[in-house]
């Protein structure tokens, strides 16, 4: 069975180069119908920080990526011991006292002024354990080529003289991470791993380990690089994104899943899928060696094209989730389910973010509109010709003859339209112009849904405003 897994760190929050490693990875389980691993690893005590597994756990639940099965490496400490014991038992790994000085001093004793030189193998030979604090370290062994073959790569050949003797075992009495991430995968049976191309190193040093445990290495896959527009990876550090800023500037999670599942994976040259359909193209032989660049504009236009194909129902939760997110009030937009939801459906064309939407949504809903400065001028030029505000009236009339103006039907809809060409015409101004008076006393914007739209969305508030 496939089986892949996720594994964050708790050191901060969900960021997008992450979280587009758990997506490829749930993509694959769910296209291969495997198992999805949530695995927490947070064996580094000091830095870890139980609020953001919170964090991390709430943004994958957003996204709909659920999982099988779910692990935290602090509470596997002793299935990590009894693997480091074996190896120290089988001469595989041994016991360091050396401190970083130690190492500086027997090396510019050689003539090597270089402090990042690697470990020269100067306790191999401690086989008791120390009664000074000390590390486990593994014994690399001879030098020799690891060769692997990657899912994105092909081939890839590390010699060993460019790891050592790195540590497994803390001072501190923990594992580091290439010890516990071995005896995770080999206790969870983990059949694929897709991650980044930064850890092709750590695959080299994690072979060694599973070699000595006479274990079967999953397949790998490494994942090229996020980049921002400046041609510098993303991190959580730099110019990485949280999950969770996305999910409070309007951006729909389908979207998200949508956009980073195009870096560094094609299907084609199409751009906007469905979940069900990345679940169904989704797999390793059309991931890209090249490196891919997170563009914002572009995550934008994705998010415009699922705005616009969203069930009305999920449009309207995740309208509410982002507002309660942000901390927006909501007052006179939930009032009326149904009126909030045909002032969503009325709007999405024109907008890329439920932010955006909420921007043009609360102007249905303002006590006192507020007109843009573009659409005053425009409004002000319109008004030099006399007929317009005369025009006007008689609009205020046509819309006084209709009993409830948010509930126009189909007939009176066409009978309105015609109306208001007829009192252009009548007038001999612009039936456009007559429409952008409208539109801006209505809305105080110049682009707007179609003008029986807002007329219908203000209800009999459209007179009020035609009016003042």
């Amino acid at each position: 069975m496939i089986k892949v897994r996720f594994a964050p760190s708790p050191t901060g929050k969900l960021h997008l180069g992450s979280a587009r490693t758990a997506i490829f990875n749930w993509l694959y389980a769910k296209h291969c119908k495997g198992k999805f691993i949530l695995r927490i690893e947070d064996t580094d005590l000091n830095r870890s920080d139980p609020a953001f597994i919170d964090s991390i756990i709430k943004d994958m639940q957003w996204l709909g990526m659920d999982y099988d099965e779910f692990y935290r490496q602090s509470e596997r400490f002793d299935i990590y011991r009894k693997y480091i014991d074996m190896l120290i038992n089988d001469n595989l790994a041994y016991y360091c006292t050396c401190s970083k000085e130690d190492l500086v001093a027997r090396n510019k004793a050689r003539g090597i002024f270089d402090e990042t030189t690697k470990y020269d193998g100067h306790c191999r030979d401690n086989v008791s354990r120390p009664n000074s604090p000390y590390v486990v370290r593994i014994n690399i062994g001879e030098e020799r080529d690891i060769i692997f073959k990657d899912l994105v790569r092909e081939r890839i050949r590390v010699n060993t003289k460019e790891l050592d003797d790195y540590v497994l075992w803390k001072s501190d009495d923990s594992p580091t991470y290439n010890f516990a991430v071995v005896i995770d995968d080999v206790t969870m049976e983990i059949s694929h791993i897709l991650r980044g191309e930064d850890h092709i190193t750590n695959t080299a040093k994690q072979i060694v380990l599973y070699e000595y445990l006479n274990m079967k290495p999953p397949a790998w896959g490494h994942l090229p690089l996020v980049f921002g527009k400046d041609r510098s990876p993303l991190s959580k550090r730099k110019g990485g994104t949280n999950i969770e800023d996305y999910r409070k500037s309007g951006i729909l999670p389908d979207a998200l899943i949508n956009y980073i599942a195009r870096l560094g994976w094609s299907h084609g040259n199409d751009e906007i899928f469905t979940i069900n359909e990345l679940i169904e193209y989704f797999d390793t032989d059309k991931l890209n060696k090249a490196n891919a660049v997170y563009d914002e504009e572009k995550m934008r236009w994705v998010n415009g094209k699922h705005l616009k194909i969203a069930e009305p129902e999920k449009l309207l939760k995740y309208f509410d989730d982002c507002l309660e997110e942000s901390g927006i009030a909501k007052t006179g937009l939930a009032l009326d389910k149904d009126w909030l939801t045909k002032a969503l459906i009325a709007v999405r064309e024109r907008n890329y973010t439920l932010e955006d939407i909420y921007n043009e949504i609360k102007a249905y809903t303002q006590e006192t509109l507020t007109i843009e400065d573009a659409a005053e001028t425009k409004l002000n030029k319109l008004y030099q010709n006399p007929s317009i505000q005369t025009a006007l009236k008689n609009v205020i009339t046509a819309l006084s003859k209709i009993p409830n103006l948010s509930e126009i039907s189909d007939n009176e809809t066409q009978t309105l339209e015609s109306d208001l060409r007829q009192i252009a015409e009548k007038h001999e101004i612009k039936f456009g112009n007559l429409v952008q008076v409208m539109r801006i006393k209505l809305t105080g914007k110049t682009v707007s849904p179609d003008i029986i739209t807002v007329i219908k969305l203000l209800g009999d508030n459209a007179i009020k405003r035609l009016s003042e």
